[in-house]
Protein backbone atom coordinates (compact mmCIF):
# COMPACT_ATOMS: atom_id res chain seq x y z
CA UNK A 1 0.00 0.00 0.00
CA UNK A 2 1.00 3.74 -0.55
CA UNK A 3 2.84 5.45 2.09
CA UNK A 4 1.88 8.91 1.55
CA UNK A 5 5.21 11.17 2.24
CA UNK A 6 6.56 12.30 5.66
CA UNK A 7 6.47 16.63 6.32
CA UNK A 8 7.67 18.37 9.28
CA UNK A 9 6.91 21.74 10.50
CA UNK A 10 9.71 23.29 12.63
CA UNK A 11 8.12 26.42 14.80
CA UNK A 12 10.42 29.35 14.71
CA UNK A 13 9.76 32.62 16.28
CA UNK A 14 8.31 33.74 13.57
CA UNK A 15 7.42 31.42 10.61
CA UNK A 16 6.48 27.69 9.74
CA UNK A 17 10.07 26.13 8.26
CA UNK A 18 8.42 23.45 6.15
CA UNK A 19 10.45 19.93 5.34
CA UNK A 20 9.68 17.42 3.20
CA UNK A 21 11.46 14.17 4.06
CA UNK A 22 14.10 12.79 2.17
CA UNK A 23 14.41 16.24 -0.11
CA UNK A 24 16.49 19.32 0.60
CA UNK A 25 12.89 21.10 0.01
CA UNK A 26 12.53 23.50 2.00
CA UNK A 27 9.58 26.44 2.33
CA UNK A 28 9.48 29.25 4.75
CA UNK A 29 5.99 30.93 5.80
CA UNK A 30 6.66 34.15 7.92
CA UNK A 31 4.04 35.74 9.86
CA UNK A 32 4.23 38.85 11.68
CA UNK A 33 3.69 39.03 15.71
CA UNK A 34 1.20 41.39 16.75
CA UNK A 35 1.17 41.02 20.36
CA UNK A 36 4.74 40.87 22.12
CA UNK A 37 5.92 37.64 23.72
CA UNK A 38 2.65 35.92 21.90
CA UNK A 39 3.53 33.36 19.40
CA UNK A 40 2.54 34.00 15.78
CA UNK A 41 0.94 30.86 15.70
CA UNK A 42 -2.21 31.76 18.31
CA UNK A 43 -2.83 34.72 15.74
CA UNK A 44 -3.74 31.55 12.91
CA UNK A 45 -7.90 31.94 13.10
CA UNK A 46 -8.10 35.90 12.82
CA UNK A 47 -10.69 36.27 11.00
CA UNK A 48 -9.43 39.46 9.08
CA UNK A 49 -6.04 37.66 8.14
CA UNK A 50 -5.84 35.16 5.44
CA UNK A 51 -3.86 32.47 6.91
CA UNK A 52 -6.33 29.25 6.45
CA UNK A 53 -6.26 29.84 2.48
CA UNK A 54 -2.99 29.85 2.24
CA UNK A 55 -1.74 27.05 4.23
CA UNK A 56 -4.58 25.15 2.45
CA UNK A 57 -2.93 26.09 -0.91
CA UNK A 58 0.36 25.21 0.51
CA UNK A 59 -0.95 21.47 2.00
CA UNK A 60 -2.54 21.04 -1.38
CA UNK A 61 0.79 22.05 -3.40
CA UNK A 62 2.58 19.96 -1.71
CA UNK A 63 0.38 17.13 -0.98
CA UNK A 64 0.74 17.15 2.34
CA UNK A 65 -0.77 14.33 4.20
CA UNK A 66 1.57 13.19 7.05
CA UNK A 67 2.74 16.13 9.23
CA UNK A 68 4.96 15.94 12.34
CA UNK A 69 4.70 20.16 13.63
CA UNK A 70 8.49 20.53 16.06
CA UNK A 71 6.93 22.93 18.36
CA UNK A 72 8.95 25.33 20.35
CA UNK A 73 9.73 24.35 24.14
CA UNK A 74 7.56 25.53 25.89
CA UNK A 75 4.63 24.77 23.32
CA UNK A 76 4.70 21.10 24.62
CA UNK A 77 3.31 21.42 27.81
CA UNK A 78 0.51 23.94 26.78
CA UNK A 79 -2.72 22.40 25.64
CA UNK A 80 -4.00 25.56 24.28
CA UNK A 81 -0.95 25.51 21.99
CA UNK A 82 -1.00 21.63 20.65
CA UNK A 83 -4.36 22.28 20.12
CA UNK A 84 -4.57 25.66 17.98
CA UNK A 85 -1.99 23.87 15.25
CA UNK A 86 -3.70 20.52 15.52
CA UNK A 87 -7.02 22.66 15.11
CA UNK A 88 -5.61 24.46 11.99
CA UNK A 89 -3.68 22.03 10.29
CA UNK A 90 -6.59 19.58 10.38
CA UNK A 91 -8.59 22.45 8.84
CA UNK A 92 -6.55 22.71 6.32
CA UNK A 93 -6.71 19.10 5.04
CA UNK A 94 -4.02 17.08 7.22
CA UNK A 95 -4.91 13.53 8.09
CA UNK A 96 -2.14 12.51 10.31
CA UNK A 97 -0.75 15.59 12.67
CA UNK A 98 1.49 13.92 15.56
CA UNK A 99 3.54 16.98 17.88
CA UNK A 100 6.88 16.86 19.31
CA UNK A 101 9.35 19.59 20.90
CA UNK A 102 12.51 21.36 19.49
CA UNK A 103 14.60 19.89 22.45
CA UNK A 104 14.18 16.24 21.81
CA UNK A 105 16.30 16.85 18.45
CA UNK A 106 19.06 18.89 19.83
CA UNK A 107 21.14 15.68 20.19
CA UNK A 108 20.20 12.06 18.66
CA UNK A 109 24.12 10.56 19.91
CA UNK A 110 23.50 11.39 23.53
CA UNK A 111 20.84 9.70 25.67
CA UNK A 112 20.70 12.09 28.19
CA UNK A 113 21.77 15.61 28.05
CA UNK A 114 20.43 19.35 29.38
CA UNK A 115 18.74 21.35 26.68
CA UNK A 116 18.18 25.22 27.05
CA UNK A 117 16.48 27.38 25.02
CA UNK A 118 14.94 30.74 24.22
CA UNK A 119 10.70 30.78 22.59
CA UNK A 120 9.23 34.18 22.22
CA UNK A 121 7.70 33.43 25.89
CA UNK A 122 10.31 32.52 27.69
CA UNK A 123 13.40 30.97 28.06
CA UNK A 124 13.53 26.78 29.01
CA UNK A 125 16.08 24.75 30.93
CA UNK A 126 15.62 20.74 30.85
CA UNK A 127 16.98 17.78 31.31
CA UNK A 128 16.40 15.15 28.41
CA UNK A 129 16.82 11.33 28.87
CA UNK A 130 15.68 8.83 26.08
CA UNK A 131 13.46 11.54 24.33
CA UNK A 132 11.75 12.53 27.67
CA UNK A 133 11.66 15.59 29.16
CA UNK A 134 12.65 14.59 32.61
CA UNK A 135 12.93 17.74 34.80
CA UNK A 136 12.57 21.24 33.28
CA UNK A 137 12.60 25.08 34.97
CA UNK A 138 11.90 28.29 33.02
CA UNK A 139 12.87 31.40 32.99
CA UNK A 140 11.87 35.12 32.27
CA UNK A 141 12.28 35.53 28.33
CA UNK A 142 14.71 38.38 29.25
CA UNK A 143 17.02 36.34 31.94
CA UNK A 144 20.84 36.36 31.36
CA UNK A 145 22.69 35.45 34.12
CA UNK A 146 24.78 32.90 32.74
CA UNK A 147 26.23 31.90 36.34
CA UNK A 148 23.05 31.29 37.89
CA UNK A 149 21.80 29.35 34.19
CA UNK A 150 25.28 27.10 35.13
CA UNK A 151 24.43 26.20 38.46
CA UNK A 152 20.88 25.58 38.07
CA UNK A 153 21.75 22.83 35.23
CA UNK A 154 23.97 20.83 37.71
CA UNK A 155 20.60 20.91 40.21
CA UNK A 156 17.96 20.50 37.58
CA UNK A 157 17.96 16.66 38.51
CA UNK A 158 20.42 14.45 40.91
CA UNK A 159 22.06 12.65 37.80
CA UNK A 160 23.43 15.86 36.91
CA UNK A 161 24.95 17.16 40.27
CA UNK A 162 27.68 14.59 40.09
CA UNK A 163 27.76 13.16 36.78
CA UNK A 164 29.12 14.97 33.27
CA UNK A 165 26.07 15.59 31.26
CA UNK A 166 26.17 17.69 28.06
CA UNK A 167 24.66 20.44 27.42
CA UNK A 168 22.84 21.70 24.14
CA UNK A 169 21.74 25.20 23.35
CA UNK A 170 18.62 25.58 21.12
CA UNK A 171 19.94 28.85 18.73
CA UNK A 172 17.91 27.86 15.81
CA UNK A 173 16.46 31.41 15.70
CA UNK A 174 19.98 32.60 16.12
CA UNK A 175 19.30 34.25 19.62
CA UNK A 176 21.60 32.34 21.62
CA UNK A 177 25.20 33.63 21.28
CA UNK A 178 25.48 34.81 24.83
CA UNK A 179 25.20 31.38 26.13
CA UNK A 180 28.06 29.65 24.07
CA UNK A 181 30.01 29.37 26.83
CA UNK A 182 27.82 27.01 29.16
CA UNK A 183 26.62 24.64 26.36
CA UNK A 184 26.86 23.73 22.43
CA UNK A 185 25.09 26.05 19.93
CA UNK A 186 22.73 23.62 17.83
CA UNK A 187 21.76 25.47 14.20
CA UNK A 188 18.47 25.44 12.92
CA UNK A 189 20.39 23.32 9.94
CA UNK A 190 21.86 20.98 12.73
CA UNK A 191 18.22 20.33 14.31
CA UNK A 192 16.68 19.72 10.61
CA UNK A 193 18.94 17.15 10.02
CA UNK A 194 18.79 15.26 13.41
CA UNK A 195 14.60 15.73 12.46
CA UNK A 196 15.18 13.91 9.51
CA UNK A 197 17.46 10.94 10.66
CA UNK A 198 15.02 10.58 13.70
Amino acid sequence: MFESAKFYIIISDKSFIIKKEGENLENIIDFASFVPNVPFYHHLFDEDKNYMKDMKEVVKNLKIRNLTIIVPDDGIDLTVDKRILTEFFTLCGIRKIQIEAQCFFLSLEDKRYISFSKTTRNTVLQYIVNGKSIAKKYYDKNYEDVKQISLDMKSIHTDCEYEYVPVYINNMNNNMDSFSDIGNLVSLNDITKNIMKY
